[in-house]
């Protein structure tokens, strides 16, 4: 299964990958059962063009951004925040960015279908909306 977002914009801010490159090794090394998932991401966010922060479209899924999904099954909205490993906590709705759920949103925009495999199976949501972004947020009071 194909992880890619086809309408996806492959650009994503500087700061946070710098960051998101340094979780990724370090997951690598212990997360054996994840390592094929993390290796493709890995790859896809070395290749992608980093942007500096003010130009990072306010539609976009970035490091600390917290949005709202619609599954594509059930139906159920839920909002989320995606954040780096150790801040995960999925009971608040924390998404870590190298979670099957978290790598396939991160990037994505809203009105994106995006799909991963879940324990469950493979899953499907539709991103409605952005609560908030931190690129736009700093954007907002300059």
């Amino acid at each position: 299964m194909e992880f890619e977002h086809a309408a996806r914009d492959k650009t994503h801010p500087c700061e946070p990958q710098a960051g998101l490159i340094d979780s990724l090794d370090k997951a690598l090394d212990s997360w054996a059962t994840y390592a094929p998932y993390l290796e493709f991401f890995r790859r896809q966010v070395r290749r992608s063009r980093g942007v500096a922060a003010e130009e990072v479209p306010d539609d976009v899924i970035t490091m600390s951004s917290r949005f709202v999904l619609r599954d594509d099954h059930s139906g159920e909205i839920a909002a989320y925040t995606l954040v780096y490993p150790e801040d995960e906590a999925l009971p608040h709705g924390k998404v870590s960015v190298l979670s099957p759920m978290g790598m396939a949103l991160y990037g994505a925009r809203v009105g994106a279908d995006v799909c991963w495999m879940s324990s469950g199976g493979p899953r499907v949501a539709t991103v409605r909306r952005l609560l908030y972004q931190p690129e736009a947020e700093a954007r907002d009071h300059r």
